[in-house]
């Protein structure tokens, strides 16, 4: 008879028995917390010589992909039993795999299968009611000997799943024996991918909307990201330091996030801004929900009095949050990643900065976005309903800054994200203007000099800059930081250029015209 071996070891898998034929999941909820449970409730079934739990584990950190391979590797496992928060809908995901109820994408990636070698390898995909998964084909259903039955006690039962998981193994009972041979190990394929050189300790995108400021950081990600191992043997891609700023949070558009890689739809943007926002926890074994932290977690609720901060004082910079409890967070295991929230009244407009000391940017990153967008609208809510507001104007949110300290993504996410990356690099070019302002310039022949005026965004003069080439424009330009994005920078010089040719030859100069005269 087989007992059961991990296929590939992730963190929070708990052997119980390995002789036998049942397998829990706690999906999102800290297996922990469950083995907890069932300490206190039904020991039995933690007894390593005759329970029928072989093992016990959860998906965080390793995901639906790490779990079929552990599954694949152990035929004698007949029975899964989920239990447990399901926040990505992987219960629903896993029961479809083996019901064989997956779809072909026709997209083909190369991937590092083992070292030393390479493959194409097909994205299949699975559709559930609210979310979509998405695999690679090294490991399908019908690469099993059987299938194991997917036993689903609910995500709502919180406490009463050591009474649920007790009461369904009182009428468990084995099926018949399984080959008695195990399969070979299915590798876990990574993304072959280069990484480009880069300032690493800062970066930053500038965007109208969520869905282009996410395009951009998970390019930024796949291109700039270095390899980093973390614990228990983890590596990802890091950025750090990185702000995202997002001019318009909360004009939403969300059929920009319902298509590939991860099909954000309505319902679970809808569930995820409640959550943010709720001041109470509501889930057994999850010790803290953002809401809770910024709610009622420290006494009061934080986000009403920095409403009131913002109702009554026009330059205030007190509507300061911090979600870090400093008397627990540095020893814990589930610390917050979103850590500080900060306030900025602007002309009518309340723009908002939230700092994350560890972000994923991948689906988490553009649902933080969201529910951050909550978070804005109901403090200007609460501020513009505020009795003590001295302030005539009704405000409404402003811009959204997300700065990620430790921006990460592993290579399995990046595959997912490659719909977004390719789009994101092969966009056409498109103006984007300067905050710092805009150039016109002229030749002035008399005088044998090349003139740029440096003028505001709204219009106004600021300087007037000459010179004989453009190399010598070129570092007074780079001297005072007149300009800032990276492409007017690029068509400042080829602009210089053809200005000085223009003067050389005793041409007419006219901006932006394709073709000398």
């Amino acid at each position: 008879m087989l007992d059961f071996q991990a296929s590939v070891s992730v963190r929070g898998l708990r052997l119980i028995n390995p002789l036998g034929t049942a397998a829990l999941c706690t999906l999102w909820t800290p297996a922990q917390y469950v083995w907890n449970r069932l300490e206190e409730k039904a020991p039995e079934l933690l007894d390593p010589c005759a329970s029928p739990l072989a093992v016990m584990g959860g998906l965080y950190g390793g995901g639906l992909k790490i779990m079929l391979r552990n599954l694949h590797h152990n035929p004698q496992i007949d029975t899964v039993i989920l239990c447990g928060k399901d926040f990505s809908g992987a219960g629903e995901h896993m029961a479809m795999y083996f019901k064989g109820k997956y779809e072909r994408t026709g997209k083909r990636l190369k991937y590092i299968v083992r070292e030393g070698e390479s493959r194409e390898l097909e994205t299949i995909r699975i559709r559930a009611r609210k979310s979509v998964c998405s695999l690679d084909e090294l490991l399908l259903p019908e690469d099993f000997s059987r299938h194991p039955e997917i036993v689903d006690l609910g995500s709502d039962a919180n406490g009463h799943w050591a009474d649920k998981v007790k009461a369904f193994l009182g009428t468990y009972s084995p099926k018949p024996p399984a080959p008695a041979f195990r399969p070979e190990k299915v590798p876990v394929p990574r993304l072959e991918t280069s990484v480009f050189p880069c300032e690493r300790a800062g970066g930053i995108v500038i965007a109208d909307s969520i869905a282009e400021a996410w395009a951009g950081v998970l390019y930024r990600l796949d291109r700039f990201g270095q390899p980093v191992g973390f614990r228990k043997g983890k590596e990802r891609r890091e950025l750090q330091n990185f702000k995202a700023v997002i001019r318009y949070p909360a004009d939403l558009n969300p059929a920009e996030l319902e298509g590939d890689p991860w099909n954000l739809c309505p319902e679970e943007i809808k569930s995820y801004q409640a959550e943010i926002i709720r001041p109470e926890n509501p889930h057994e074994g999850i010790p803290y929900t953002y809401g809770s932290r910024i709610r009622s977690w420290f006494g009061g609720d934080l986000l009403a009095g920095a409403a009131r901060d913002l109702a009554g004082d026009l330059d205030s910079r007190h509507a300061y949050l911090s979600l870090w409890d400093n008397r627990q967070d540095p020893e814990a295991a589930d610390a917050p990643c979103l850590c500080s929230l900060f306030f900025r009244k602007i002309e009518g407009k309340v723009n908002l900065a939230a700092v994350f000391r560890s972000h994923n940017g991948a689906r988490a990153w553009p649902l933080n976005c969201l529910g951050l967008v909550k978070i804005m609208e109901l403090a200007c809510e609460m501020a513009n309903s505020c009795p003590e507001k001295s302030d005539p104007m009704e405000l409404s949110p402003g811009s959204l800054t997300v700065i990620s300290l430790s921006l990460t993504l592993n290579e399995d996410e990046l595959q997912f994200a490659r719909p977004v990356i390719d789009a994101c690099r092969d966009a056409p070019n498109r103006l984007v203007e300067d905050p710092c302002g805009y150039f016109r310039i002229q030749v002035d022949h008399a005088s044998k000099e090349i003139v740029v005026l440096h003028h505001a965004p709204t219009g106004d003069l600021l300087e007037e800059y000459r010179g004989k080439t453009p190399d010598e424009l070129s570092r007074r330009l780079y001297r005072n930081m007149a300009v800032s994005d990276v492409g007017h920078a690029m068509y400042m010089g080829s602009q210089l250029e053809r200005a000085w040719y223009c003067l050389a030859k005793g041409l007419e100069f006219v901006q932006d015209k394709t073709r000398l005269a």
